[in-house]
């Protein structure tokens, strides 16, 4: 006679669901598919900016973007653009080209900024996330404008501050956070001063020094401003045209800005005799100097960064050599955040922030406006500014 398998009390039927769980939960996964390939396009200006320092290549080799297409006026331009990014399409009309190949991320590769509000725009309002040249726009008016509009679309901004994803830089900062030299006393920056001295050597290149004041030392409180003409007080009658088009006061600037932590910091770009505003080699004029409580980091276009073990620049009891800077003790910045291009895939994939973004971008743009802001009303300006309008306007 057949046994009747007793029922299941309700304890063991658990037990062994359970098990039964655990050995599914055991099986191999399938992998997920991986995501496709971000769609991206350059849009450069041939004569007017060109590729920028190379951002028509700033997708290349990166796994996860397929560049589609390409922009650019001039046919000659576009085409050696074409071989340099790879990309299948060329289009003369940026505007044909956000609209038939409607990409996830572009690249505004022109360095010159005075057009970069009008194509950032029209690029944001389809979607797009941006990888753009510095600087971010050429009036503060129209930094607000791309700032508003990239957070009112909710997409990612890469503004090409290239110090931010620099070893060397990151290396400087994290130094300067964990105190090495001490209490920041006061910092000291030197523009190129080549032919572009003083207004347009502070809108080309002194901006990026103006973004790593920030990310070293945070939002700036006021700014003071002297600028010259030949020797004289600047007015807003001396505006030109630089040399690149963008409006500016020649031909000497100096000015300070204040921060927390009652840390300021001059910036100065001079005309000079005996042949200072010349090209200067690998040595450049470009440079700056943090002095802390304990130590000095200096930094010089062409050489790069040193430390003395000393609080002052020259001092017979201290050993005064020039020492290269130590290792941090915080880790190195993720592999993202050392090449622009992946900081904006890493940010569009993942929802984080990008390391150099549009808010940032604006706030160079801002420093710029309130130097001539101080200078032309001869007042110390706070931050943020009360009047965007264009000074020089």
């Amino acid at each position: 006679m057949n046994s009747v398998p007793a029922r299941l009390s309700r304890r063991e039927f658990v037990r062994l669901t359970s098990l039964a769980g655990l050995a599914l939960a055991a099986q191999p996964a399938e992998a997920a598919d991986p995501p496709a390939p971000l769609r991206a396009a350059i849009i450069g200006f041939t004569g007017g900016g060109d590729y920028g320092h190379g951002h028509d290549r700033i997708f290349t080799g990166l796994e996860e973007v397929d560049v589609v297409a390409v922009a650019d006026p001039d046919e000659a331009g576009r085409t050696g653009a074409l071989q340099r990014a790879g990309a299948a399409r060329g289009y003369a009309d940026y505007r044909e080209l956000l609209a038939r190949e409607k990409p996830d991320l572009v690249s505004i590769a022109f360095r010159h900024p005075r057009r970069h509000a009008e194509v950032a725009l029209a690029a944001l309002e389809t979607g797009a996330h941006l990888l753009i040249e510095k600087p971010l726009s050429e009036t503060l008016a129209d930094a607000d404008r791309i700032e508003a509009a990239a957070t009112r679309r909710g997409v990612k901004v890469v503004v090409a501050h290239n110090r931010r994803y620099d070893a060397a830089f990151q290396q400087a900062r994290a130094l300067l956070a964990e105190g090495f030299i001490g209490q920041v006393r006061e910092v000291h920056f030197h523009g190129k001063q080549d032919a572009r001295s003083g207004g347009e050597d502070l809108m080309v290149l002194g901006t990026h020094d103006f973004d790593f004041l920030r990310w070293c030392f945070g939002d700036p409180l006021w700014c003071t401003a002297t600028v010259l003409v030949n020797g004289r007080p600047a007015t807003r009658a001396d505006a030109s045209e630089g040399r690149e088009p963008i409006r500016v006061l020649s031909d000497t600037v100096r000015t300070c800005f204040g921060f927390a932590g009652n840390v300021t910091a001059t910036w100065e770009s001079v005309r000079a005799n005996d042949g200072w505003n010349q090209p200067q080699g690998p040595r450049e004029h470009w440079a700056f100097e943090i002095l802390g409580t304990r130590r000095v980091i200096g930094y010089q276009s062409g050489v790069g960064f040193a430390f003395l073990d000393s609080p002052y620049l020259l001092h017979p009891a201290n050993d005064m050599k020039w020492q290269p800077l130590p290792t941090p003790a915080a880790p190195p910045a993720p592999p993202h955040q050392r090449h622009m291009g992946r900081d904006l895939v890493q940010a569009v994939r993942t929802g984080a922030a990008t390391l150099c973004s549009a808010t940032d971008g604006r706030w160079a743009v801002e420093m710029v406006t309130a130097v001539y802001r101080a200078h032309l009303t001869g007042t110390r300006v706070p931050f943020p500014l009360a009047d965007r309008s264009d000074p020089l306007g």
